[in-house]
């Protein structure tokens, strides 16, 4: 019986000692593991893209909504929905016979007081030449005149003689030159002012009843495509628009930027806009406008950005992105995926002749796939992107890319 205790003894202490040198080999197993896989990238100088993206619809460069001058009967609609038409094209013509007739009634008007001012300065033209003519009579006589009073002085000539063929014709013409003949002038060139005033009458309402009968037709303020057609033949076209047209050429986008960006943008500055809808490359638009002051009810600054659309692709009303540019600072930059948080603090793995440095830095802004990196780190050095979980310092590694 004690022989059989001291066996089972023997046996249980066997066991134990076994057991204790198969944890021994298991312990050692780490120590001969090989170098830890990782992924790495160097860090470089460079530029984030971390651009500013503000959203917003486009719009045409210019729209109008149509209406009539003056109320009308539509006799002809000459465009439709989706037509191109040029500026000053016809696009309405309304019922004009009646504002036709005024125009030719106004320029039979016009032409009978022109011949009347032709009638009237013809008249002028005589009187003032009946002046020159008693001018020219007067200065006859009057040296006439003197002549015979000589004559009659040293008894040359009698005084009958001298009464009826000099001092009578000179008078004459004295009274022709300084009455009849001036006041003749005078009413002529009162007649030509009268007539002068009744062309100018006869102008004005030629000129009135070419606008009305030239308000007739509705006609394009610019060039641009028909967007709505809102009248037919024989309606009344009256205070509600008749077409609607848009400007495509060139299409706007609004939108809003921050304060923290607005100052950062200029007028004339090129910018890329994404229409999703339309190309998944982007569009080069120019902002043209950039509000000098917030809005008060949004609290942001808007901004418009025109961009040229010659093949009528953008739409207005498509929703766009712009992406505004960023101040432009070469930095240190890392992959994100290299930057590793431990608690408010960041650090990287650093990989030098084959193993691993664990190195605190200060990481800056990102833009989603790199950071910035302030201070800690050097260009050139090789940090650790992927596989950092199971890394301790001073780890063999092997780099595969």
């Amino acid at each position: 019986m004690r022989v059989g205790k001291i066996a089972l003894a023997a046996l249980m202490l066997a066991l134990v000692l076994a057991a204790a040198g198969c944890g021994r080999k298991q312990a050692a197993a780490p120590a001969d593991a090989g170098p830890t896989v990782v992924s790495t990238a160097k860090a470089a100088t460079g530029l984030l893209d971390n651009r500013v993206v503000v959203s917003g619809k486009l719009e045409a460069i210019q729209t109008a909504s149509i209406v009539s001058k003056v109320p009308g009967k539509v006799a002809r609609v000459h465009v439709d929905v989706g037509d191109r038409v040029s500026a000053g094209q016809v696009l309405v013509t309304l019922e004009n016979k009646d504002l036709a007739d005024r125009v030719t009634q106004a320029q039979a008007a016009v032409a009978q007081a022109e011949a009347a001012l032709a009638q009237a300065e013809a008249g002028l033209k005589s009187a003032r030449s009946a002046l020159e003519n008693a001018r020219d009579n007067f200065a006859v006589a009057e040296a006439n005149y003197k002549r015979a009073r000589e004559l009659l002085a040293m008894g040359a000539i009698p005084q009958a003689v001298f009464e009826s063929q000099y001092e009578l014709p000179y008078k004459q013409a004295k009274q022709a030159l300084e009455g009849t003949v001036p006041a003749q002038v005078e009413q002529a060139r009162a007649m030509v002012k009268v007539q002068q005033a009744a062309l100018s009458s006869a102008r004005a309402q030629l000129a009135l009843a070419r606008s009305s009968y030239e308000d007739s037709f509705i006609r394009a303020p610019f060039t641009g495509v028909v967007t709505a057609r809102n009248v037919n033949p024989g309606e009344m076209a009256s205070t509600m628009p008749v077409i609607t047209m848009a400007n495509i050429d060139r299409v706007v986008v609004k939108a809003t930027v921050g304060e923290d960006h607005i100052n950062q943008l200029k007028q004339g500055e090129k910018v890329q806009v994404k229409i999703g809808a339309v190309s998944a490359q982007p569009f080069t638009g120019v902002i043209t406008s950039i509000a000098p002051a917030a809005d008060p009810t949004t609290k942001a600054f808007p901004i418009k950005v025109e961009i040229d659309n010659p093949k009528h692709l953008l739409k207005p009303g498509m929703f766009a992105e712009v992406l505004l540019p960023s101040s432009v600072r070469k930095q240190l930059l890392v992959p994100r995926e290299a930057v590793v948080k431990d608690g408010e603090r960041d650090y990287v793995w650093v990989v030098k002749q084959g193993k691993v440095q664990r190195r605190e830095i200060k990481a800056g802004e990102s833009d989603g796939r790199y950071i910035a990196v302030i201070s800690g780190l050097k260009a050139g050095e090789e940090v650790v992107t992927a596989g950092q979980e199971s890394l301790q310092d001073g780890a063999r590694v092997t780099v595969k890319n």
